[in-house]
């Protein structure tokens, strides 16, 4: 039954590769490394925004102390969200974390 379920998820990863789902898996990863609490998607300002590009994280945020949180824990949150990724069958990898 096992084998069933990660057949269908590999196959709904294979169909739904776009950078928004790869983002949001992203930044779950990070809001749980970090203990941030999820914010509801009505409200407009969350404590990070981002978007991907080129393999590259862009994170957004005006709380200082996250940021360099953030900084600190580069190498652990990427090797984590990298393995998440291909947990799920991504092949994408994140490669860096840029601050705007």
């Amino acid at each position: 039954m096992d084998g069933i379920k990660d057949l269908m998820r590999k196959r709904l990863s294979i169909q739904h590769r776009g950078k928004n789902m790869i983002g949001s898996i992203v930044m779950n990863e990070i809001k749980s490394c970090l203990w941030i609490e999820k914010v509801d998607t009505e409200i407009q300002d969350e404590v990070l925004t981002w978007y991907v590009r080129h393999n590259k994280l862009f994170l957004k945020t005006v709380d200082q102390k996250l940021r360099i949180q953030i900084f600190k824990e580069k190498l652990d949150i990427i090797e984590k969200i990298n393995q998440k990724l291909s947990d799920i069958w991504y092949k994408m990898e994140i490669e860096d974390i840029i601050f705007k």
